[in-house]
C-alpha cells in the first residue's frame, strides 16, 4: 500500500509553518491511516482570520494544547469564533534531569516522567466524537511528535516512517518561524524547550523513542496501557483513525 508523500500531508494553513494531516500512512492489517481526521501542528496563536478559516473548512472538533500554561497564557491559540472543544494538556514541565543537551535524552526523559499525560493527550482523541482533531506545541516538533509516535505506533505504523513524519519538521521550520518559537521558548523561561527547539529534528532522536517503546513496554500499545489508556479506549481510537 502506498503512503501519501509528505508534500501532500502538509498543509499551508496561514500562521503556521508546520501543520500537517496524520493520515495517508499504511497502518497494521492492510489499513491505512484515515486522512483528514487527524491533524499534528506548531503553534496556532497567530492564524487571524484566514487560518480560522483554514481549520474551520477541516471541520476541526478538538484542539490539544501540548504546550506549558505560560506559553498558553504569553501566547494563547487564536481560535475566536470557532466551535470546538479546547483542551489545554501540559506535558513538558519540570524534568528531574541536569541541564539537557542531547534532544533524544530529552524525549526519553519525557517519555519516562511524562507517560500519564502523553497518555492523556491520547485518550482525548478517542473520546466519542474528538475527531477531525489537531494536537500541537510551539514547534510542532518534540511533544508533538512524541504523541504522533504514540499514535503511529498504536496504529502500526512501519517505525521508518514514524521516523520521517518527525524528522520532516526539520525541512518546515526554518527561518523567521524557528526564530520566533525560539524567542517564545525564552520568553517563557523554558530552559528544555529552548534547548529542544535549537536541536533540530535527527531521525536518530526518534529512532531511540522507538527503541524505548518496543526494548521497554513492548510498544506503543502496552505503553500507552502501562501509564493510564483502556483496551477500549485504544480499540475506538483505531477503529476511528484506520480504514480499509
Amino acid at each position: 500500500m502506498t503512503t501519501v508523500p509528505p508534500a501532500e500531508r502538509v498543509h499551508a494553513v496561514p500562521g503556521t509553518a508546520n501543520f500537517r494531516d496524520v493520515g495517508g500512512y499504511a497502518a497494521r492489517d492492510g489499513a491505512r491511516v484515515a486522512r483528514g481526521r487527524l491533524f499534528r501542528a506548531d503553534g496556532i496563536d497567530a492564524l487571524g482570520d484566514a487560518g480560522r478559516a483554514v481549520l474551520r473548512e477541516l471541520g476541526l472538533r478538538t484542539v490539544i494544547d501540548l504546550r506549558q500554561a505560560i506559553e498558553s497564557e504569553q501566547h494563547p491559540d487564536d481560535l475566536a469564533g470557532l466551535e470546538l472543544e479546547h483542551v489545554l494538556i501540559p506535558v513538558m514541565g519540570e524534568l528531574s534531569t541536569g541541564r539537557i543537551t542531547d534532544l533524544g535524552r530529552l524525549y526519553l526523559l519525557l517519555l519516562q516522567q511524562r507517560g500519564e499525560r502523553l497518555t492523556e493527550a491520547v485518550r482525548r482523541l478517542a473520546v466519542p466524537g474528538a475527531l477531525p482533531a489537531l494536537y500541537h506545541c510551539a514547534a510542532g516538533k518534540d511533544r508533538t511528535g512524541l504523541v504522533t509516535a504514540l499514535v503511529l505506533g498504536l496504529l502500526g505504523v512501519d517505525e521508518e516512517e514514524i521516523v520521517a513524519d518527525y524528522a520532516l519538521t526539520g525541512e518546515l521550520l526554518r527561518g523567521p518561524k524557528l526564530d520566533r518559537i525560539r524567542r517564545h521558548a525564552v520568553e517563557a523561561g523554558l530552559d528544555e524547550q529552548t534547548i529542544a527547539v535549537a536541536l533540530d529534528a535527527p531521525a536518530e532522536a526518534m529512532r531511540l523513542v522507538l527503541d524505548h517503546l518496543r526494548e521497554q513496554h513492548g510498544g506503543a500499545r502496552d505503553y500507552l496501557l502501562a501509564h493510564g489508556a483502556a483496551e477500549h479506549e485504544l480499540e475506538a481510537l483505531a477503529d476511528a483513525l484506520l480504514e480499509r
